[in-house]
């Protein structure tokens, strides 16, 4: 070999594609309109936004039924489950259907966890029955 370049010389010149290096960056504390140090502190210390919402939302809901402004709990289901708006709804009528969703989806959530559990539990107990009564007293 004489040393010279060869045709496939340029297969080994460092090209860069984009997006081809590095490009993970830190992006949670970009909707936050305070200081993110302080948000982000928040939210691991005290509680996630979801909860912070969950307490406001119920205590909105328990003001509104001592005052007698909530409406009736099925009349607004109804209406959310018919998909009929013949009027619009109050902003604590579109609570009530917030709450309610919530809900639903924590429910779906946690029927889905104990399933997945359940299914770990029988996997467990046919692979090794002795691991899964040890395993099962330690939450009796």
């Amino acid at each position: 070999m004489s040393g010279s370049p060869t045709w496939y010389s340029w297969f080994t010149f460092p090209f860069f594609a984009p997006l081809s290096g590095g490009v993970s960056q830190d992006i949670s504390a970009g909707p936050y309109q305070g200081v993110p140090e302080i948000e982000v502190a928040v939210i691991k210390e005290v509680g996630s936004f979801g909860q912070q919402l969950g307490i406001i939302s119920e205590a909105v809901r328990e003001l509104a039924e001592k005052v007698g402004a909530m409406p009736p709990a099925n009349s607004v289901q109804e209406l959310a489950k018919s998909g009929e708006a013949s009027r619009e709804l109050t902003p604590l009528e579109k609570l009530d259907v917030l709450i309610e969703r919530v809900n639903r989806v924590k429910a779906a959530y946690h029927e889905s966890v104990e399933r997945d559990a359940l299914r770990a539990l029988e996997r467990l107990h046919r692979v090794d029955p002795e691991a899964s009564s040890k395993l099962a007293g330690r939450f009796r």
